[in-house]
């Protein structure tokens, strides 16, 4: 069955495309989300994503995750966070944290911070989504198995439907990434590619 979306009421959610984690120079090049990013040509993907959803006129929204000098809001229950002490990683204000230049949003499209895993983490994305009456969310975003997937898991919850476009994400590797589209993200969202849902805005 082709894929169908209800342009009036969806939003793609472009998350944590910052220059720490998908640019090549990034504070966390050597963790292997660049390098997954490049070999999947991923920002060159949701580039032509964003493209069809601006051509479409749905809502486009960015989240971001970035704390401030001294990481006050930085969640400190697991590794994945903890490894930021220390360091000037997703700190406001630097190059670091900035959206990497090749997806970067519109001057009208708003981007919102998040201080943890999924986007709506201490953001006000909800607020946003319930205020423009949106149902649907597409999901592009590095890395699948953490901003992606969380992100689901809670829309979902929320009573959100959810698509993910698959090659428009990556992970630390390969098998990473598609572990998390294969396990229980199938029962909770749509997985999807550029090409469908491409297809489907027109």
């Amino acid at each position: 069955m082709a894929l169908e979306i209800d342009k009036r009421h969806t939003a793609l959610l472009a998350m944590d495309y910052e220059n720490d984690i998908v640019h090549p120079e990034g504070a966390f090049k050597d963790f292997g989300f660049a390098q997954m990013v490049a070999d999947n040509d991923v920002l060159d993907k949701t580039a032509q994503l964003l493209v069809a959803a601006r051509g479409a006129g749905i809502t486009v929204i960015y989240a971001s995750v970035k704390f401030r000098a001294g990481y006050p809001e930085r969640p400190a229950n697991g590794g994945l966070f903890q490894g930021l002490h220390g360091t000037n990683a997703l700190m406001e204000g630097t190059w670091g944290a900035q959206i990497h230049d090749r997806v970067s949003p519109l001057a009208n499209e708003a981007v919102v911070s998040k201080r943890g895993v999924s986007a709506f983490t201490a953001s006000d994305l909800d607020q946003i989504l319930r205020t423009g009456r949106i149902g649907t969310l597409i999901l592009a975003g590095v890395a699948t198995n953490f901003v992606v997937e969380g992100t689901a898991r809670q829309a979902c919850d929320m009573g959100y439907d959810t698509i993910i476009v698959g090659d428009c994400c990556a992970s630390v590797n390969q098998e990473a990434h598609d572990a998390s589209l294969s396990t229980a993200l199938p029962f909770l969202s749509t997985i999807s590619n550029l090409e469908e849902v491409v297809t489907a805005l027109k």
